[in-house]
């Protein structure tokens, strides 16, 4: 640029100036965010001729590599910075190039290249939207939920909610967890399905069958059902039907029924639908053979009512009442009667009911009913055999006949012993007489018969009446007996007597079996003694039997203050869950003596200590210092249980807790009683939005208790495969309200992980901090483990904190915040923390951080507080950065005095831009150092001429000019003049000429001067003399030079011009290349064009002049000839004109002959006169010399 400026200076401009060409002209691409790109533009020159410049860039996010460049063909490298740039936004500006063919502006618009995953991220402003796309059409909502970009939309910036996504993302199924956090992040109903039967019924499968069952949807969510089943005959159409199988939310699904695979009888089968923890069954029935299901029934319901008939056989046997016993009959018959329709064995069932007629003393009917079928029993008494027994038993009961009834009693003794069957039994009880009479041959009849494999109700009924009547008897507790006498206490066949001789038996019986204790129960129960009562605690104990149903037992023994050895220890064990009443005093005064019982004992003693004895009471005070230290133990190692609550909140006090016990309350009294009532729910996984890491806690009978450290905890259910799910029946009970025990564990560790935790949970939800929350931050997070995000709000809050403190002190602990969090700045904290840099005397790291971060989301006023701070550091008065950001600020109407003296030290760029800020600078009285100067050499060597008057006239009044920019100025605008025709003030051929009457050899004098003088002196009407002696030496030097052009002719008024100039008809051409020819042809003389010299004059300024009479007219074209292509530029035809101020001539006065009209014959005949005088003096003055 310099050396331009110098050549002008010097009078010496270009012949021809680069032909300037950029590529691309205009740049729109796409880019991605924080991605380094590099972008090349092509600048050239199409002449051939060297470009020299400098490029700038209006935006500091896109730098020119190498912004000086020179040569015929240049590469510029642009370098774009993306980084922290939102979707929406774009990078806008422009590459301006200043250069010696003038002035350049290449607009660019980076814009972000958005997928359509980044699109739809930034959509998602809020949960709710994220709800509606997920209920319009959850594979979409599946879709951005599975991004790895998820976490980075709007909505998802909460903490808390990316805890809950990294949490359910932990388990496989991405499905369920999309569902589920639906659920947990917006409170959206869960999805859920029924069944259209819960059974499907199936008469009969004789071939392959195929059916369906309908599922239905219930609530919009996403719905993965696994279907399965546990029978081989059922093949199903799917094994998971997905959501998007559900038309209009029902799925029909079919399944197949192979019936080579069924077994030959009722066949049941489930098919299984579960979804999570969700989970139902169809129950499938199919009947294989209709027939023999039918007759299974059949054979059910028979048996059913045999057992109906002998239970009533029974009750009639036991009742003593003559009234019942009538009802009991009747009820008989009804059996008897639906036997007799159900059952082949219809001749024994009309037997059975001619024996109900005799006890109802229908002797008439059962006559009848013996009758017919009697010839029939009897014809067929081999295969009828206990028809026939009992039609023998009937006669002899209607007709009784002594010998008749021994030989039956015979027959049926005899077949008993091979058959054992119970109408056998029946019989011979009914028919024997000795067993009657005999209770020792009754006793080993029944016991024979027992031993024969013989278990029916009767023989234990009879056994039981036996011993009943009989107490004796009974000598052992064998199984008969125990059977028996089970029995009879069902029945209430046990007497008095009976039960002291059970209890003599009992007692010298070494092995007693939960039937014997069951028999001493009913007994105790029946005759309650303290005998009884200790000898079945003994039992118990003995047998080591701790189940709770006993509990009662064990506490009668106690009350009724028995000797029972080792009572007090299986009353303990013994004790249910939850046991509502004080304990004895004798327990509690036994184990008062004891000092070391298991931690068991202690728990439940106690608990029933501290729950339902008073403070006052004498076991109260007995116990109070042991479970002191009981529950501290415990409360230390954080157990917890539906127990230990109990204990702790009646025991635990502010006068207990010591610096130990201080650091444990505040977790304790923080415990929840979580409850699921979910069945597959394995666990709780309780993650903080705080914290790092998740906690574990394993579910007992669907509940757990959980120390909750802070109220935004995200609590979720897994199952045994690993999956994760939220519960909104889950119920979460707060166990302990005991906020002064917190209180005072605060006072005592004032550093509580959980007191600092909800403090800075404040602190990263307010607006301010004060030092004593710095230290709170510098000390937690080096020892509470803190989730990154956490640690990146509270960097927030600290560089809040330091900016403020920066204005007054300068000795920041940067250290603090490098230790808290990774430097994540944002639009709340980017000022804060530039300015705080800033203060404190970084401002190279400041302004390099605003650099990377880029200016679009800092508040402008915050902008050019920075900027302001910067610049008073003359470290930075050439800073681009700087200067490019303050001019951003001034385009925005964004300044100050002190940015404005930066710009106009400092800043280059568009000339029209640095012009108008001149100008504002000039008007706000601003110190402007050299910017009139470089705008004024700026617009000289990139002719840019437009405000170069305004320019150089500022420069003139307010800065010491420069002599060569003068002269440079001068050259630019003599050319201006002299090529463009533009408006030129007089004081410029003012200093001209004073230029050139300074000069001793007008040679030296640069022609372009000489070129613009003479053009102005040819538009002047008079000129005084000292611009006469300087016009005539200007056109001796030109012609001298053959810079010969039109305009001469009218200088011929003020000085000598040749005539041959005078007399001569110009054609002169501007172009812009050199190779141009001209073809010229004269009328009438010609009639073809012909080619002749057209001498380039001066910058392409082609200059041809010749003598033509005035009756010819010269014809020409200006044509190009490139690489043979032929283009005319120039069409058109001259005349000889005389000028006014042109002398006579031969050659004037010939022209003025021809001119003259016909008729004018006196005028013609005076200038022939004339023209003869003319050349004969001519004549003789050559021949003088």
């Amino acid at each position: 640029m310099r050396e331009r400026i110098n050549r002008l200076a010097k009078g010496i401009i270009e012949e021809e100036l680069p032909m300037l060409v950029c590529e691309p002209s205009n740049i729109d691409l796409p880019i991605k965010v924080d991605e380094a790109v590099r972008f090349e533009i092509e600048v050239r020159s199409d002449n051939k001729i060297p470009l020299k410049g400098v490029a700038y860039s209006d935006n500091i996010r896109v730098k020119v590599v190498d912004a000086t460049f020179g040569g015929i063909k240049n590469v510029l490298v642009l370098e774009i910075n993306s980084k922290n740039l939102n979707s929406d936004e774009k990078i806008e500006g422009s590459i301006t190039l200043v250069t010696n063919a003038g002035e350049r502006e290449i607009p660019y618009i980076f814009y972000i290249k958005n997928t359509d995953t980044v699109l739809v991220l930034d959509s998602l402003k809020t949960v709710d939207d994220f709800m509606v796309i997920a209920k319009e059409d959850m594979s979409i909502a599946l879709a951005i939920f599975m991004y790895k970009d998820f976490c980075s939309s709007s909505f998802m910036r909460d903490i808390k909610l990316q805890k809950l996504y990294e949490t359910l993302s932990r388990g496989d199924d991405f499905r369920s967890n999309l569902e589920n956090f639906l659920q947990a992040a917006g409170n959206k109903e869960a999805v859920n399905f029924q069944l259209e039967n819960s059974q499907l019924d199936f008469a009969s499968v004789e071939e392959e069958k195929t059916s369906s069952i309908k599922v239905y949807k219930e609530n919009w969510g996403l719905l993965d059902i696994d279907v399965s089943t546990n029978a081989g005959f059922i093949k199903l159409g799917k094994d998971k039907i997905k959501n998007e199988d559900f038309v209009d939310n029902v799925y029909e699904l079919e399944f197949t029924i192979d019936p080579n695979l069924l077994d030959d009888k009722k066949n049941i089968a489930n098919i299984n639908f579960k979804n999570g923890l969700n989970e139902k069954k169809l129950e499938i029935v199919i009947n294989k053979n209709l027939e023999k299901e039918y007759q299974r029934e059949a054979r059910l319901f028979e048996r059913k009512q045999w057992i109906n008939y002998f239970k009533l056989r029974m009750e009639f046997e036991l009742s003593n009442e003559k009234l019942k016993k009538n009802e009991i009959l009747f009820k008989m018959l009804a059996v008897l009667d639906r036997l007799l329709v159900s059952t082949y064995k219809s001749l024994l069932v009309k037997l059975l009911k001619a024996e109900i007629f005799l006890m109802q003393g229908d002797k008439a009917g059962a006559k009848s009913t013996i009758n017919s079928i009697d010839s029939k029993i009897k014809e067929n008494k081999h295969e009828l055999r206990d028809e026939y027994l009992i039609l023998e038993y009937l006669d002899t009961y209607m007709y009784p006949d002594a010998e008749k009834i021994r030989d039956l009693c015979k027959l049926v003794k005899d077949l008993y012993k091979k058959d054992h069957s119970i109408i056998e039994l029946i019989l011979i009880l009914n028919l024997d007489p000795t067993l009657a009479d005999n209770p020792l041959e009754k006793q080993k009849f029944l016991k024979r018969a027992f031993e024969l494999g013989d278990r029916s109700c009767i023989l234990m009924m009879e056994y039981a009446r036996l011993l009943c009547k009989n107490p004796h008897l009974l000598s052992s507790c064998g199984t008969l007996e125990v059977l028996a006498l089970s029995f009879g206490i069902r029945n209430n066949l046990i007497s008095i007597s009976l039960s002291e001789r059970i209890l003599e038996v009992v007692r010298d019986t070494k092995k007693v079996n939960g039937a014997i204790l069951n028999i001493l129960i009913s007994i105790y129960n029946a005759l309650p003694s303290n005998e009884l009562l200790s000898d079945i605690c003994e039992i118990f104990i003995n047998g080591n039997v701790r189940k709770s149903y006993v509990n009662k037992w064990y506490e009668k023994c106690i009350e009724k203050r028995l000797e029972v050895d080792r009572i007090y220890e299986y009353f303990i064990y013994s004790l249910p869950e939850r046991y509502d009443a004080p304990m004895p005093e004798e327990v509690l005064k036994y184990f008062e003596r004891i000092n070391s019982m298991a931690e068991d004992f202690k728990l439940r003693i106690f608990e029933n200590i501290v729950e339902y004895y008073p403070h006052n009471s004498e076991i109260y005070r007995a116990y109070i210092k042991r479970i002191k230290i009981f529950t501290i133990d415990n409360a230390m190692k954080l157990k917890m249980d539906s127990h230990l609550t109990n204990i702790y909140s009646g025991i635990l006090e502010e006068d207990d807790i010591d610096e130990r016990l201080a650091k444990i309350i505040p977790f304790l009294m923080n415990s929840y009683d979580i409850y699921v009532p979910e069945d597959g729910a394995k666990s709780i996984i309780v993650v903080y939005p705080e914290l790092n890491g998740e906690k574990i806690y394993e579910l007992k009978n669907k509940r757990a208790y959980v120390a909750l450290y802070s109220e935004n905890a995200v609590i979720l259910i897994e199952d045994e495969f690993g999956n994760r799910y939220y519960s909104k029946d889950m119920v979460v009970d707060k166990i302990f309200y005991m906020q002064n025990l917190i209180d005072r564990a605060y006072e005592i560790d004032e550093n509580h992980d959980m007191q600092r935790l909800e403090k800075l949970d404040k602190i990263a939800d307010g607006v301010g901090i004060d030092l004593e929350d710095v230290s709170l931050i510098e000390s937690a997070v080096e020892e509470i483990d803190i989730d990154q995000r956490f640690r990146n709000k509270l960097m927030s809050r600290l560089i809040e904190y330091f900016w403020k403190s920066s204005k007054e002190d300068d000795d920041i602990d940067f250290d603090l915040l490098n230790k808290t969090g990774t430097m994540s700045l944002n639009e709340e904290n980017i000022f804060m923390y530039c300015d705080t840099l800033m203060n404190i005397g970084n401002k190279l790291e400041s302004i390099e951080i605003i650099k990377s971060f880029g200016i679009e989301h800092i508040k402008k006023e915050d902008l050019l507080t920075l900027v302001t701070k910067a610049i008073e550091d003359d470290v930075f008065e050439q800073n681009k950065i700087l200067v490019d950001i303050a001019f951003t600020l001034y385009k925005n109407g964004v300044f100050c005095d002190k940015t404005l003296e930066f710009i106009a030290r400092a800043y280059n760029g568009r000339t029209k831009d640095m012009f108008d800020c001149l100008k504002l600078c000039v008007e706000q009285n601003v110190e402007t150092y050299d910017f009139e100067e470089r705008i004024l050499i700026q617009m000289l060597f990139s002719n840019q001429t437009s405000k170069l008057d305004e320019a150089f006239g500022i420069y003139a009044d307010r800065k010491r000019v420069t002599d060569t920019i003068i002269r440079a100025y001068f050259t630019v605008k003599s050319d201006a003049f002299f090529m463009n025709d533009e408006e030129t003030k007089d004081a410029v051929f003012e200093y001209l000429e004073d230029g050139l009457n300074d000069v001793d050899d007008i040679k030296e004098f640069p022609n372009i001067y000489m070129l613009a003088l003479s053009k102005y002196y040819s538009r002047k009407e008079k000129l005084n003399f000292k611009q006469t002696r300087l016009c005539e030496m200007i056109v001796k030097n030109l012609c001298d030079e053959d810079m010969v052009f039109s305009y001469f002719k009218a200088l011929a008024k003020f000085v000598y011009v040749d005539r041959d100039i005078l007399e001569s008809t110009f054609v002169e051409y501007k172009g812009e290349k050199e190779n141009i020819i001209l073809k010229s042809k004269i009328f009438p003389i010609s009639d073809d064009f012909f080619e002749e010299e057209f001498p380039n004059v001066y910058k392409n300024i082609f200059v041809k002049y010749k003598k033509i009479f005035a009756d010819e007219i010269w014809e020409y074209q200006v044509v190009q000839n490139t690489d043979g292509n032929i283009k005319v530029l120039a069409n058109d035809c001259v005349q000889f004109n005389k000028d006014e101020d042109a002398k006579e001539s031969r050659f004037i006065l010939i022209n003025d002959i021809e001119d003259l009209p016909e008729g004018k014959d006196e005028e013609m005949k005076e200038k022939l006169t004339e023209f003869i005088y003319k050349d004969e003096l001519v004549d003789n003055l050559f021949a003088l010399i």
